[in-house]
């Protein structure tokens, strides 16, 4: 094809501009699909806010059903450096006094200095049981007896001559999961190996050894506090649990941290106390509150923003980009039908007034904190005013749950207003460019023949003017010699 810069050359006229328009008439219509596409390309974005706004609102109302939400509660201690206080679904509000008389704690033994951690102890089996020592104070002197762990297996740990020093030990040891640590303390006696296990009674343990008959000493690390049992290590702590008092009666946990000694209620002990630690379990009304508001501001931005893009603006003189749209002004006129409508869910609360929740001129919602806060006071009744729920009798159903039920049509990926909004602007989009693509095909179509012919004109044109100034300089020379 011929540069733009060199059509019409030949014929003196102006082909590339006469081309350039031609082309420009025959595209004219792609372009203003374009224009149309972007229009479109708004209110498609314009739906995404939309949806984006009844799915917050859809969340808010789904909170204000839950049973959880309306039963949450805060808890506060009178000195958490002792006794420090959550809760959870299913706590009751109450007061009560905590006083620790004992932390759990996990049975710690040493062995005897060795002289490095690199020395070898010995070789054969470490078998580590899990168990309580009970003390029979009947007897004269009193006898300790072992009971193992009902649901814990005896683990052996084999010792051989690669694993025979003291570190090498701790580290078999802390491998072997058998519910017991190791570590190695050094100070200017030597390497002593410290065995922990876990807080707790029932959580403690005994080291029974098998040694190796050509390599012995494991014997060394042996423990067991029962009577008349083969001990060589040390007992530096031993297992117990914790003991407290809530309002007076006396409990125990193999852990520091009590869940549910009190339901919904955990308690952690940090230290053994002189005076009783106030517990104090309450509504958590703040958050009741803070839910109730969200569930306002949610559906003020889904009025607000279906509003102004709908609404025509006198000063700028544009409208929004769904002015006129009757499924956008339905969805409004919808959603301020069921706000304003009453329900029989509760015996107090008919309607949002009488909550202290008033409904605007302009279709948004306002709160009047000191009714509110009166409504705050019956939370059973105001639970059933939003969250009230019948499938046989819908006068029954809560404002919470009708706007849930209402937001979940709307939402319907498949049969929901802004689904079908939305998948009918996405579909004349794809028409428009189709359409602009079948024109710009043509207008490139034509652009091609129409060079073509500019350029057969272009020779034609040189031959002719060629020719013609052939015949003018024979004509002068005739003209001359006559």
């Amino acid at each position: 094809m011929p540069s733009l810069s060199s059509l019409g050359v030949g014929s003196g006229l102006d082909a590339e501009s006469i081309v350039t328009k031609l082309v420009a008439l025959e595209k004219q219509p792609a372009d203003t699909l374009t224009t149309k596409n972007t229009k479109l390309q708004t209110q498609v974005s314009t739906w995404g806010k939309i949806q984006s706004n009844f799915s917050a609102l859809q969340d808010a109302a789904s909170k204000l059903m839950d049973n959880s939400f309306w039963s949450a509660t805060t808890a506060k201690s009178s000195d958490d450096t002792a006794v420090s206080v959550t809760t959870s679904s299913g706590a009751a509000a109450g007061n009560y006094a905590v006083s620790v008389t004992q932390l759990a704690a996990a049975q710690s033994v040493a062995s005897s200095a060795f002289t490095a951690s690199t020395t070898p102890v010995g070789e054969g089996t470490l078998r580590i049981e899990l168990g309580s020592y009970t003390t029979n104070n009947s007897t004269t002197p009193p006898a300790v007896t072992f009971a193992a762990k009902a649901a814990a297996t005896a683990v052996d740990i084999s010792i051989g001559p690669g694993d025979n020093t003291l570190e090498k030990i701790r580290d078999r040891i802390n491998t072997a999961n058998a519910g017991v640590s190791a570590s190695i303390v050094t100070d200017a006696s030597g390497a002593r190996l410290v065995m922990r296990g876990q807080n707790g009674e029932e959580n403690a343990f005994r080291v029974s050894v098998t040694e190796s008959g050509t390599a012995p000493g494991l014997s060394a690390l042996a423990y067991s506090a029962a009577t008349g049992a083969t001990s060589t290590m040390s007992r530096t702590q031993s297992a117990q649990n914790a003991q407290a008092t809530i309002n007076g009666l006396n409990v125990s946990s193999a852990s520091n941290t009590m869940s549910n000694v009190l339901e919904g209620v955990t308690l952690k002990l940090n230290k053994t106390t002189t005076t009783p630690a106030t517990v104090n379990v309450d509504l958590d009304t703040a958050s009741i509150s803070k839910g109730v508001n969200e569930f306002v501001t949610a559906y003020n931005s889904v009025v607000s923003t279906i509003r102004v893009q709908t609404l025509y603006d006198e000063t700028s003189k544009t409208g929004g980009p769904l002015q006129g749209n009757a499924t956008a002004r339905g969805l409004l006129l919808q959603m301020r039908g069921l706000i304003s409508s009453n329900t029989s869910a509760s015996g107090t609360f008919g309607r949002l007034s009488d909550i202290g929740i008033d409904i605007n001129k302009d279709g948004t919602l306002s709160t009047k904190s000191s009714k509110f806060n009166d409504a705050m006071g019956k939370l059973g009744e105001l639970q059933k005013f939003f969250a009230g729920s019948s499938e046989t009798d819908s006068s029954l159903n809560g404002i919470g749950t009708r706007v849930k039920n209402l937001t979940k049509q709307i939402l319907d990926t498949t049969s929901g207003a802004i689904a079908n909004s939305t998948s009918g602007l996405n579909s004349t989009i794809k028409r428009n460019k189709d359409r602009i693509d079948d024109i710009n095909d043509r207008a490139g179509l034509i652009e091609t023949r129409l060079r073509k012919q500019y350029s057969a004109l272009d020779t034609s044109m040189a031959k002719l003017t060629g020719l013609s100034t052939y015949v003018t300089a024979q004509l002068a020379a005739l003209n001359k010699s006559a």
